[in-house]
């Protein structure tokens, strides 16, 4: 059959029409690729934004770990942690010596009203918390703490008063029952000064009797000024005894209202260092030995450590070291030379005259020798020689 010529002209239509939805596929497959593709291109931004982030979140916990984690037994370290509260109170000489002094510590002051007079307390800026489990210390929030001391600061006349009425047991009871959980220390300002003076009374008292009695039998109807008391210096004595005796407080004693803003001023540097120094000594506490600062020898460098190193072994005198260091340089020289020449390869070695090497005419003798060479070549390990 043949088909009709209007047959052939429809299919037409519907080839365009097929092609115009090709084109509609081909843009909305387009438009989807580019989602896809803005999508993807925007969620790798925000992975690497967020990496960008956790990166600089975890330097920023490196960096307060270490300001943390500073050797805070270090006064100047810990010391503008404190906060001193001032009493309302206390002398004003003192309290603006004090407050010049703290200033250029970093330490902030605020001005309190004491239950007792002249009682100086301390706060602490807490930044960080110890982790035993880590062995180190982390920041957490900034939170004031109270610290457990109490300094009374206390004149000789307002101590001899006390004394004398019978009130300071008194005293030190009201102590403890507004600072019951507190350490309390007392600062007693003058009080050296004013026994002397005290003692010098009496001396010139007994020098004024002894010249009163010999006036007497020349010139009877003078009269003599009044005296100044004496207060016995027993009474004073006991007092200050009882207070670190029975009271179990500690006693501290100034000359001048300088020395006790002084004073003031170094017992918040100590008290800032305590925690971190009962933290390190909890540490150190299996060493078996004292851990403090100063107790080992330090050298400035490589060789004045090894030379140090060498004068801690019993009669190794500085002069034996620096002679053993020029002939053998480091430790491990030193060691080889021993296991090879034996306990006398050190006889006969030029002590030396002083550290830049100046050798002297003495050697070193056989008994050191021997020892040093025990020492560095026993293996015993329950040996005590040094």
């Amino acid at each position: 059959d043949v088909i009709p010529s209007k047959s052939r002209s429809r299919s037409k239509p519907t080839t365009t029409t097929t092609s115009k939805k090709s084109a509609a596929d081909r843009a909305r497959e387009k438009e989807a690729r580019a989602a896809a593709k803005e999508v993807d291109k925007e969620t790798k931004r925000r992975e690497k934004q967020e990496a960008k982030e956790a990166k600089a979140r975890e330097k920023e916990r490196n960096a307060a770990l270490a300001e943390v984690n500073k050797l805070r037994t270090d006064k100047k370290v810990s010391t503008p942690e404190m906060m001193v509260d001032i009493p309302s109170s206390l002398n004003p000489t003192v309290t603006t010596q004090l407050t010049a002094m703290l200033e250029p510590l970093d330490v902030q002051f605020t001005t309190w009203e004491s239950p007792v007079e002249n009682v100086i307390k301390w706060r602490r800026k807490v930044k960080s918390r110890y982790n035993d489990d880590l062995g180190l210390w982390e920041p957490i929030p900034l939170r004031l703490q109270d610290e457990k001391h109490a300094l009374v600061v206390m004149t000789a006349d307002e101590f001899v008063k006390l004394a004398l009425d019978d009130e300071l047991s008194s005293h030190v009871e009201k102590m403890e029952r507004h600072f019951s959980t507190h350490h309390i220390l007392y600062l007693l300002e003058g009080l050296i000064p004013w026994m002397r003076k005290n003692r010098n009374l009496r001396n010139r008292q007994f020098t004024s009797r002894v010249r009163a009695q010999e006036a007497s039998a020349s010139n009877p109807s003078r009269r003599n000024k009044p005296a100044e008391s004496y207060i016995p210096e027993e009474t004073i004595e006991d007092a200050l005894l009882q207070l670190q005796v029975m009271h179990d407080v500690m006693i501290h004693h100034t000359t001048i209202p300088l020395e006790t803003a002084e004073w003031i001023v170094n017992f918040t540097q100590h008290v800032s260092t305590i925690p971190y120094r009962k933290q390190r000594d909890q540490a150190t506490l299996v060493a078996g030995f004292c851990m403090e600062s100063g107790q080992v020898k330090t050298g400035e460098d490589t060789k004045d450590t090894y030379v140090k190193m060498l004068q801690e072994i019993v009669r190794v005198t500085a002069p034996i070291a620096y002679g053993v260091a020029q002939e053998f340089t480091s430790i491990s020289e030193l060691v080889r030379g021993l296991e090879a020449g034996g306990p006398t390869r050190l006889e006969g070695v030029r002590k030396s005259a002083n550290k830049d090497g100046t050798f002297s005419d003495r050697t070193i003798g056989q008994a050191v020798s021997r020892r040093m060479y025990k020492v560095f070549t026993g293996q015993d390990e329950t040996s005590t020689d040094v």
